[in-house]
């Protein structure tokens, strides 16, 4: 199927549906595909559509804020790239008519561009989620947290200033923006596959797969901040902007982001 937008997250949310027909039996609802070929069949051939579909990277707002942001030393991007299996974002948008064959999951797409996109509160709350906390100083995985994050930075820091570093950034100065997908050698390029995902919440019946859509590896994001120095407590020191890049970076490539990291999604390099 050809879809007639050029939009993702209209296609996606809009047009994948469009023909599907109501109807009611001994187990409910039942939502399919009218047409000469079974619904399974069309949704089948909708699914190759999203993955084949080329996106327009040009039309990423980070390529017009790097224009007119040109010379402003606060605003920073780095690159990081999928790799094996691909991310998976906004899984828990509505997606879902238990169409037999249709993907199962929500996916972040711009509405403005279609692009997928991973949201700025996203970035800055997996950032944010390594830091440890002032209000458990005692706590074991706390303190792991506190020797994570000094040992990402210069040696020497003190708990006081590692606190002073995770208010400048998360609550004073500096701004987390959506990071999309980008690429040096195309303007357009195929971003999306399937995934099965198969869950096991009946020990007794057989795991039914369920279609999702996923980022597939090799893709870049680009991700942007606007970021200050970070001057610490005893008036000499200071974390630098060049600092915090490193800083956000080393903790992306560790942790991941998206969906499903604990099973090895959302992995960058």
């Amino acid at each position: 199927m050809m879809f007639s937008s050029k939009n993702m997250s209209y296609i996606y949310y809009h047009e994948y549906f469009e023909g599907l027909e109501e109807r009611r039996e001994q187990s409910g609802l039942v939502y399919e595909l009218g047409g000469l070929k079974s619904s399974e069949d069309q949704f089948r051939e909708r699914n190759k559509a999203l993955q084949d579909f080329k996106f327009d990277l040009s039309l990423s707002p980070l390529e017009h804020l790097k224009h007119a942001s040109k010379g402003v030393a606060s605003f920073q991007t780095f690159s990081l790239e999928t790799i094996y299996p691909g991310l998976m974002i906004g899984t828990g948008s509505p997606h879902d008519l238990k169409s037999k064959g249709s993907i199962y999951s929500g996916f972040s797409f711009d509405y403005v561009t279609g692009l997928p996109y991973i949201p700025g509160s996203s970035v800055k709350g997996v950032l944010k989620s390594v830091f440890p906390r002032k209000e458990d100083t005692k706590d074991d995985i706390n303190q792991q947290k506190m020797e994570y994050i000094k040992s990402l930075l210069k040696p020497g820091l003190s708990d006081k200033e590692i606190y002073g570093l995770k208010d400048n950034i998360f609550e004073d100065n500096d701004v987390f923006l959506d990071a999309y997908p980008t690429s040096k050698n195309k303007t357009k390029q195929q971003c999306l596959a399937l995934e099965f995902i198969t869950p096991h919440s009946d020990i007794i019946k057989n795991p039914i797969p369920i279609n999702c859509l996923k980022v597939k590896p090799g893709i870049s994001f680009e991700f942007g901040f606007y970021l200050k120095d970070c001057q610490l407590s005893d008036g000499v020191k200071k974390v630098t902007v060049k600092q915090k890049i490193e800083l956000f970076k080393s903790i992306l490539t560790d942790v991941g982001i998206g969906a499903k990291t604990n099973v090895g999604f959302g992995q960058l390099e």
